[in-house]
Order: C-alpha cells, then sequence, then structure tokens
C-alpha cells in the first residue's frame, strides 16, 4: 500500500503523499503545457537537453545519468543490472524496495537492520559491523528515512561508504526527499563525483516540484553503472512531458542557465554550483520547517508520540489503531504505516502540508479526539 490513493474515494486533502507543499513553479506548468505542442512527436529516447542540464546541475559527466519514469522504475531496473545475492535493508523503510527485490531478484536473501522506536528509528551504531558480517551485494538506504524523516549524518555517510567499499558492496542511496529537507550539500552526489565510490544515488522530482502525475526520477552512478541500468529500462520511457517539465523544474532549481551550463570538469553556469538552492527551492526548505516545528508541537499536545523529522513528512503514534479510518470519513488521507517492517497499527505518516491544510488536520484530530 503506498500513499496518493485517493481514487474511489471523496477526498479533499490528502496528506498521504510527501510533495513539495509549494506546489509546481509556475515555469514548470508553463512548460507543461507548452509541451502539448509536441505529443505528436517521438520523446527523445536518450533525453539528451534534460541529461545535459542535469550533468551541468551537479558538475557530472552526462554518462553517470540515467532517467527513469519515476523512481519506482529505476529501482527494480538497479536491482537487475546489479543481480545481487544478499540485500540489506532497513525496517522500517519503503516497501517499493523489497518488492522490486522480490520480482527483479527472487533469489536475493534481504538481511533487514531493525530500526527501533526507542532510538527514535536512528540507524544502529553497529551498522558498519553488520555490514562487514553479512557482506551484502546491495545495500539500500534512504536519506531521510521514510517514513520517519530523520536524515543520516555527514559522518555516519562516510563510515558506511567506507564500510560498503571495503566489502565491495554497492549502495544505493534514495535521497529521492532530501532536497526538501534542505540536505543537498550532504548528498552523496558530492561523493560519487569526487571519488571511486561502489554507489548509486536515486533522485525524483516528483516529490522535489510536486509533479508526480509527470513520473520523472533519475540515478546518478559511474558511467559503467549507468549504461548496464539503462539497458534495462525500456525505450522511450520519458514522455514529452516529463522531459519538458524536468527542463523547467532544473532552471527553477538553479536559478536559470543551467540547460546552457558548462557540464563535469569546466566552470559551472551562474547558479549552477553542484546542486545549487534556488529561491524555489529555498523558500520550499523554510515553509517545510516551519510547518513541520507547528505540525509536530500540536501533534505532541494532542497526546500523540511524534518521532524527530527533518524532512517534510512526520511519523507518530496513536493509540488509536482505526484513526486513519475516521480522517478518511472526514475526506482526508493520511498514510497508515501498519504494512511497513517493524511498524503496527497505531503508526502514521503524514505529510507537511500548508499551514492551512495542517490547521485543518489539527482540528479533525481535537474533533476525533
Amino acid at each position: 500500500m503506498h500513499g496518493g490513493n485517493i481514487y474511489g474515494n471523496e477526498i479533499e486533502y490528502d496528506f498521504s503523499v510527501n510533495l513539495n507543499p509549494l506546489g509546481p513553479p509556475k515555469s514548470v506548468q508553463d512548460a507543461l503545457a507548452a509541451a502539448l505542442n509536441h505529443v505528436e512527436e517521438y520523446p527523445d529516447p536518450e533525453y539528451r537537453e534534460l541529461r545535459r542540464g542535469l550533468a551541468n546541475y551537479w558538475q557530472l559527466a552526462k554518462e553517470q545519468l540515467v532517467l527513469g519514469n519515476g523512481a519506482s522504475e529505476l529501482i527494480p531496473g538497479i536491482i537487475r543490472a546489479l543481480s545481487p545475492k544478499n540485500c540489506m535493508v532497513t525496517a522500517p523503510c519503503y516497501s517499493g524496495y523489497e518488492t522490486a527485490l522480490n520480482a527483479a531478484a527472487p533469489s536475493c536473501r534481504i538481511h533487514r537492520i531493525s530500526l527501533r522506536a526507542e532510538d527514535d528509528f536512528t540507524l544502529p551504531e553497529n551498522i558498519c559491523q553488520e555490514i562487514a558480517r553479512v557482506k551484502p551485494n546491495l545495500l539500500i538506504l534512504t536519506n531521510p528515512n521514510n517514513p520517519n524523516g530523520k536524515r543520516i549524518s555527514v559522518n555516519r555517510l562516510r563510515e558506511i561508504a567506507d564500510a560498503c567499499r571495503t566489502e565491495g558492496t554497492v549502495l544505493l542511496m534514495d535521497e529521492c526527499f532530501l532536497a526538501l529537507s534542505g540536505g543537498d550539500e550532504d548528498s552523496l552526489i558530492h561523493c560519487i563525483r569526487s571519488e571511486a565510490l561502489p554507489a548509486v544515488v536515486l533522485r525524483a522530482f516528483t516529490k522535489t516540484f510536486a509533479i508526480p502525475g509527470v513520473r520523472l526520477g533519475y540515478a546518478v552512478c559511474s558511467a559503467p553503472m549507468a549504461e548496464r541500468i539503462r539497458r534495462e529500462l525500456p525505450e522511450w520511457n520519458l514522455s514529452v512531458f516529463a522531459q519538458y517539465a524536468g527542463r523547467a523544474a532544473l532552471e527553477a532549481a538553479a536559478g536559470g542557465n543551467v540547460m546552457r551550463g558548462t557540464a563535469a570538469g569546466g566552470t559551472p553556469a551562474p547558479g549552477t554550483s553542484a546542486g545549487g538552492t534556488s529561491g524555489y527551492l529555498a523558500a520550499s526548505v523554510e515553509m517545510i520547517a516551519r510547518e513541520r516545528e507547528f505540525l509536530s508541537a500540536e501533534l505532541e499536545k494532542l497526546g500523540f508520540r511524534v518521532f524527530p523529522s527533518d524532512a517534510n513528512y512526520i511519523l507518530f503514534q496513536s493509540r488509536d489503531r482505526e484513526l486513519h479510518q475516521k480522517l478518511l470519513d472526514k475526506g482526508i488521507l493520511i498514510r497508515d504505516c501498519r504494512d511497513y517492517h517493524g511498524l503496527s497499527a497505531g503508526f502514521y505518516r503524514i505529510a507537511v502540508r500548508t499551514h492551512r491544510e495542517n490547521t485543518v488536520l489539527l482540528r479533525c484530530l481535537r474533533n476525533i479526539k
């Protein structure tokens, strides 16, 4: 079960999906409208302009990038390319990883690293020792973690990356929510650019720019690995709409000029310093931080157990095991987390939305309690 399933229900407020509450930039909306003029054309199967823009944005070689119809298409493609025999994942985490492992590598043995509520679901201190003990072919982590929203510290990331390098483990780091937590300076992409790191980093335009209906994600890794992943994906997997929206989103993220900037090794165009933050992203991060603090404090006042988050979503625990259904009856959809490994009925995740939307949710919760 995933968030965003608004179909078949009368939903007025969707708190189950963790999208940018600012909504898509106007330039992205305009680009989607412009794409209508090209629906009679096949999309570029090599997404040349979009890949060049991403390379400029992160100061990478374009060969280090592979794009997909959302991160959900890339995950099984990555797993098919790697064919792991042993994989390590955290629990709880996004369920799509194990779904993809079971489908794309059915013989793969899955080792779960338990994250405990009493530790606020932070990574255990012995994770590097576990990597050395299990020696997995693949380690999948999310930064910040889903569903609790805690970021992994830079020092811990470095330790984990070193342990993976020692054991020959490929690190798949899902950073689809990192930009909205204000943590792009801690992205593993910087390490891939500067050193030979056996890693793949996942990113999604969907969450950052609030365009889930477009479906657009990308992976960053070594050029040989990117080519292996690309072979596992279908042709024309990025629509005209996705490519137009992606180019406009990059311009919004970089503050302009990224499509004309200089790629890896050269001098970047203004506003394109590796993962630089624009006014749109800065405003998004500021709003999310402010509303996350407000929501967390108000939820605690209502008696819920709220877990610390750095992201645009919050995990909390309630004694009411059917709270999600009661809210659904009021036209509000939240994420019931009982299907996450390591969680049970009574754990819920909510997106951080606008102040007006957050206030509506809190008012409904007060009435239910």
